[in-house]
């Protein structure tokens, strides 16, 4: 059995979240989500560390640089896909990047300024926080973590707010900390719905996804997967 890593992390609303699993491969990334509604107004918002914008145009939906400007002197980037489908606009902090995605070409300046314009950010290594200003009249409505661990798989981890959501009202198997049902994700990129496990602890869920590799037997993965445990703590 390997040795448990933990990892302390910090959630877009601040609260704190300890993951804990077997120790059995680097961790690829760390990113988060969170988004907001008041209204007839909603938007999400993606967050991952320096180098997330740069990595999704080039990677992702290959795109070109159309604007750069300040907002409460942090600069934000846009760029619109080259394919014109789609356009990305990414405040930089110190230690991590705050994304937004449009359908279609890039909004005008003054509509991505204001949108940046509304938030209130806090960037340190643990995490970027993110919170609508009281002016705006806005909430945050859901959050989630996401940490991939290299030919294991994806643990995405719902805030606190949504966790009595996710967990079905028939038990599931047990695990070593706590229990976990076989679960259909949401449509992927093949157009397929993935097939992955929710996993209900003592204080908190997650849905976890197998990586789609052969360098790891499924044995191995089910194993990774009984030794992960997650918790919320409040902010």
């Amino acid at each position: 059995m390997s040795t448990p890593l933990r990892l302390d992390l910090v959630a877009p609303s601040g609260s704190r979240l300890s993951l804990v699993m077997p120790d059995v491969g680097p961790v690829s990334s760390v990113a988060a989500s969170v988004r907001f509604a008041g209204g007839s107004y909603g938007t999400g918002f993606q967050i991952g560390s320096r180098g997330y914008h740069e990595f999704a145009a080039t990677h992702v939906a290959p795109a070109t640089t159309t604007d750069r400007f300040l907002v409460h002197g942090r600069e934000v980037v846009v760029a619109e896909a080259r394919d014109g489908q789609s356009s990305m606009a990414t405040l930089l902090g110190d230690y991590h990047e705050l994304m937004t995605v449009f359908a279609g070409p890039a909004p005008r300046r003054d509509r991505v300024f204001s949108l940046f314009n509304s938030l209130r950010v806090t960037d340190d290594p643990a995490g970027m926080r993110v919170a609508a200003r009281s002016m705006t009249l806005l909430d945050a409505m859901s959050e989630s973590v996401v940490v991939a661990v290299k030919d294991f798989g994806s643990v995405a981890v719902p805030g606190p707010r949504q966790t009595r959501d996710h967990v079905p009202n028939h038990a599931g198997a047990p695990t070593r900390h706590g229990e976990v049902w076989k679960v259909q994700l949401p449509v992927g990129r093949s157009g397929k719905p993935g097939q992955g496990f929710l996993l209900g602890c003592a204080a908190g869920v997650a849905e976890v996804q197998f990586a789609d590799s052969t360098a790891r037997a499924e044995r191995e993965r089910l194993d990774w997967l009984d030794g992960i445990d997650v918790a919320w703590r409040k902010a």
